[in-house]
C-alpha cells in the first residue's frame, strides 16, 4: 500500500520537471492522477491521464478540472506546479511582462484553487501551490517573477483561513530545484559565469552546495503535503531549498 492509495489528486503542469516529478511520486503512491499540460504532451506512468488546459483561462481550467473530476470519480488534492519564470530589470517592466507573469503565476493559482475547491469542500483535501524563495526575499532583477509568486503565498495564505471550515489546506513549497530552464540556462553560459554561479550556489546552499533534485528532493515533500501526514498542516510555505532561506542569512 502507497501513502497516498486511493487518493484523486490533479498536478498542473504535467511536462514540466517539478509537476512531471510530482505526477509519477504520487501515481507510484498509489494515488490516482490525472494532469494538464500547456504545449507538448508529457510522457506519464501508465493510468495517469493528461489534458490540454491554459492555466490563465478561468473557463477552460473549470471545463477541464471537471472533466477529471468526474474521470477521478472525484478530487483528494491539487498539486499546482504550472507556471513561469522569467528575469526583467524593474525599471524596464512593461505591461506585457506584469501580465504575463501575474496571468500565468498569479491568475492560474487563483482560478484552478477554485475549480479544485468546488470538487473538495464536500469532503475536504489539500492544495499545494508553488511559491517561491524569491518571492520572500525578493530578487534583483526578478522582480515581477518575485511579485507574482508573493502574490501566490498571499493567495495561498487566505484560502487556508477561509477554506479551512471545509476541511481544505492550502499550502506552498518554495524550490531552490534544479529543472529543464535551470539546464538550458546553463548551456547559454560561458565559462567563467559558470564557475561564478556554481561558486556561489556552493556557498549558499548548505546541503550540498547546489540545486535540489526535482524526483528525489522536492516531490517527497509534495506526496506529504498532499496526503493524510499532513492533516493539521495549514496556510503554509515550506521551503525545499537545501538551507538556502535560512532566517538571518
Amino acid at each position: 500500500m502507497g501513502k497516498l492509495e486511493g487518493k484523486r489528486i490533479i498536478v498542473t503542469g504535467g511536462a514540466g520537471g517539478i509537476g512531471n516529478a510530482a505526477v509519477r511520486l504520487l501515481a507510484a503512491e498509489g494515488a490516482r492522477v490525472a494532469c494538464t499540460y500547456n504545449n507538448a504532451r508529457p510522457e506519464l506512468p501508465a493510468g495517469v491521464s493528461s489534458r490540454r488546459c491554459d492555466v490563465a483561462d478561468r473557463e477552460d481550467v473549470f471545463r477541464v478540472f471537471d472533466a477529471f473530476a468526474a474521470e477521478l470519480g472525484g478530487l483528494d488534492a491539487l498539486v499546482h506546479a504550472a507556471g513561469v519564470h522569467g528575469s526583467c530589470p524593474a525599471d524596464q517592466v512593461d505591461a506585457a511582462n506584469w501580465n504575463r507573469m501575474f496571468d500565468l503565476n498569479g491568475k492560474a493559482a487563483v482560478w484552478t484553487n477554485q475549480a479544485a475547491f468546488r470538487h473538495l469542500k464536500a469532503g475536504g483535501g489539500s492544495i499545494v501551490n508553488m511559491g517561491s524563495v524569491e518571492g520572500i526575499r525578493g530578487n534583483a532583477g526578478n522582480a515581477v517573477y518575485a511579485a507574482s509568486r508573493g502574490a501566490v503565498m498571499a493567495w495561498t495564505r487566505s484560502i487556508a483561513q477561509e477554506w479551512g471550515c471545509h476541511g481544505v489546506r492550502a499550502n506552498c513549497v518554495a524550490p531552490v530545484i534544479a529543472t529543464e530552464i535551470f539546464q538550458r540556462q546553463r548551456q547559454t553560459m560561458d565559462a567563467a559565469t559558470l564557475q561564478a554561479m556554481d561558486a556561489g550556489l556552493a556557498r549558499l546552499i548548505p546541503l550540498g552546495g547546489k540545486l535540489g533534485d526535482p524526483s528525489r528532493d522536492l516531490a517527497p515533500v509534495l506526496v506529504f503535503l498532499a496526503g493524510d501526514d499532513s492533516r493539521f498542516i495549514t496556510g503554509q510555505t515550506i521551503a525545499v531549498d537545501g538551507g538556502f532561506m535560512m532566517l538571518g542569512s
